[in-house]
């Protein structure tokens, strides 16, 4: 091989070793800057599974007799048979009460309030 051959081989292989390095350089740097990005997706995917944990156990919950028994209890008034509902009055404003309604033992007032 004549010496501009060689030069000429030498200038070559070291482009390519440098275009090379350049893009490998590039990819290292991309990989690194999407390793943020999966650090970010991990914590809100685990945000995520949390709230999904959560909703599984309130649907199982949900599912219940023992919900459907408390909602129909609470919210709709119902009552199992054999039971009995008490309704007590609201309160009046104390501006309202006499003074004879203050005095006297507790079980008078139990009486009047149910007689």
């Amino acid at each position: 091989m004549t010496k501009n051959q060689l030069q000429l081989r030498t200038i070559i292989i070291w482009g390519v070793s440098l275009v090379l390095c350049v893009s490998a350089g590039g990819t290292i740097i991309n990989l690194w800057a999407r390793k943020g990005v999966v650090r970010e997706r991990e914590r809100e995917l685990t945000g995520l599974q949390e709230t999904n944990k959560r909703l599984q156990d309130s649907l199982t919950d949900i599912k219940g007799e023992d919900y459907v028994e408390r909602v129909a209890r609470d919210k709709l008034g119902m009552v199992r048979e054999g039971e009995m509902m008490v309704i007590l009055p609201d309160r009046e404003p104390k501006a309202q009460k006499s003074g004879s309604d203050e005095a006297g033992p507790n079980w008078k007032k139990w009486v009047r309030l149910f007689y």
